[in-house]
């Protein structure tokens, strides 16, 4: 597995623009990265901090994770791919909390689930997040994941262990977003470009 991420600046800070995928020679795109694990109920308030969250993405970048990981910002580096356990986002709705990840370098988010809002502002900001039950225990920290997403199925592979596990695929237009690098991106592309940003 390589890294395929891409980082562009925006607001003066650095944030994922979109996750370049390399072509799997199949249907669709394929994600690689070092895993970075966390455990259950991993809340909102924990990943973006209400706290910091009127401070501006850099100073939130440095207290992201910190209630139960307190040096999370010198840990990740782009490319990497949170694994989480059951409930991944619970609490309020914050797309800081989304954007935060991104901003740090995370290209893709793997947990055994995830809260519906999450899940929904994940794709909607271009974050692939994906429910696969089973991965939490596949995984350790710092082994390389490869995700290839495909139109009926997802295969997460442990490059590191071998080990190899299959979801469902994302929805078509789940897809489609995640490719544009979001919803506005897509709906720019769905318009042909017309419009303001």
């Amino acid at each position: 597995c390589r890294n395929l991420y891409g980082l562009s600046s925006h607001g003066g800070g650095v944030r994922a623009d979109r996750i370049y995928y390399r072509s799997t020679g199949g249907d669709g795109p394929l994600i690689c990265g070092r895993v970075i694990k966390l455990g259950d109920r991993v809340n909102t308030d924990v990943i973006a901090p209400g706290r910091w969250k009127g401070e501006g993405l850099e100073s939130l970048k440095l207290h992201t994770m910190e209630a139960i990981l307190p040096d999370f910002h010198r840990l990740v580096r782009p490319g990497d791919i949170l694994v989480a356990g059951r409930d991944f986002g619970c609490g309020s709705h914050r797309e800081q909390a989304v954007t935060v990840l991104q901003a740090l370098g995370i290209q893709a988010l793997a947990a055994e689930s995830i809260a519906r809002l999450y899940f929904r502002n994940g794709i909607a900001l271009g974050l692939p997040v994906f429910p696969a039950s089973g991965i939490w225990s596949m995984t350790q920290q710092f082994d390389q994941l490869q995700i290839a997403v495909g139109p009926d199925s997802i295969q997460l592979k442990n490059c590191t262990s071998g080990q190899s596990m299959c979801i469902p695929s994302l929805s078509p237009e789940m897809r489609e977003i995640l490719e544009a690098g979001g919803i506005f991106p897509s709906l720019k592309r769905l318009l042909g470009g017309c419009g303001k940003p």
